[in-house]
């Protein structure tokens, strides 16, 4: 089972959830290029960048038919492999990937964000995290999320201090937009399952988004976890957890 991180984050942010599964599966989680101990990406850190860097780790350990997943960008690098390599893989499971309908927009505190604008503020905080001492970064991160406990806090501190450079520089000009946002579901075979938030709390795909996927693929089951924000299994662990290993279940007795 391979765990793809989000954008900024690195592999020991699934610290959590592996410390769970980790009796009953084996666990890869990789630091996406420019995260963690990997290598900078040289400003190249699109969907094709990273699906390829995930075919190259699952070819080199000769793994077969593996379980793939991840969070936000993680999740779109294995949406996006799923469906270039359909019979590689048993299943996947997405957190909050970016499928972003025309016009989408987000809210916080009062104020509308358009996608570029909330990555240029997610790039920014980023920064800061990674500029100040971990003891302060620390304190400000419990402060803001007081019920995350120390194996949520602390790996996602860490892995500020780790992102590159050039991933933060490279992160407003990313973009989140595909032309068909929806394509690609219509090209994964295997089993998928599709964590989704409120938008309120700052998640990204929306109920609509969620609909049009379901018709773009009947084989997607959609968990929708009230109150939860992007980061669905910190905001939501409970329900997160519960759904994962439900569909984990129904992959190994199929």
């Amino acid at each position: 089972m391979i765990i793809n991180h989000g954008a900024g984050d690195d592999g020991l942010c699934f610290t959590r959830v592996a410390k769970i599964l980790q009796d009953q599966y084996d666990l890869i989680m990789p630091d996406a290029r420019g995260h963690g101990k990997s290598s900078s990406g040289g400003g190249d850190y699109s969907a094709a960048a990273h699906v390829a860097d995930l075919n190259a780790l699952i070819r080199s350990l000769n793994l077969e038919s593996p379980v793939i997943g991840g969070h936000s960008m993680g999740a779109d690098t294995s949406l996006h492999f799923a469906a270039a390599f359909p019979d590689q893989v048993r299943g996947i499971f997405l957190e909050d990937p970016p499928i972003i309908l025309s016009g989408d927009t987000f809210n916080a505190g009062g104020q509308t964000f358009n996608p570029e604008e909330a990555s240029k503020l997610m790039a920014n905080s980023m920064r800061i995290y990674k500029i100040l001492p971990k003891f302060i970064g620390r304190q400000m991160a419990q402060k803001m999320s007081p019920s995350y406990p120390r194996d949520e806090i602390y790996p996602w501190i860490d892995s500020k201090k780790r992102v590159s450079f050039d991933f933060l520089n490279a992160l407003p000009e990313m973009g989140i937009h595909h032309a068909h946002p929806i394509g690609a579901f219509t090209e994964v075979t295997a089993p998928i399952l599709l964590f989704i938030g409120d938008r309120e709390q700052m998640a990204i795909v929306t109920q609509e988004a969620a609909r049009e996927i379901s018709r773009a693929n009947d084989q997607v089951e959609i968990i929708h976890l009230e109150g939860a924000s992007h980061d669905i299994r910190r905001t939501r662990f409970d329900g997160y957890l519960q759904a994962l290993q439900d569909f984990l279940y129904r992959l190994h007795h199929a």
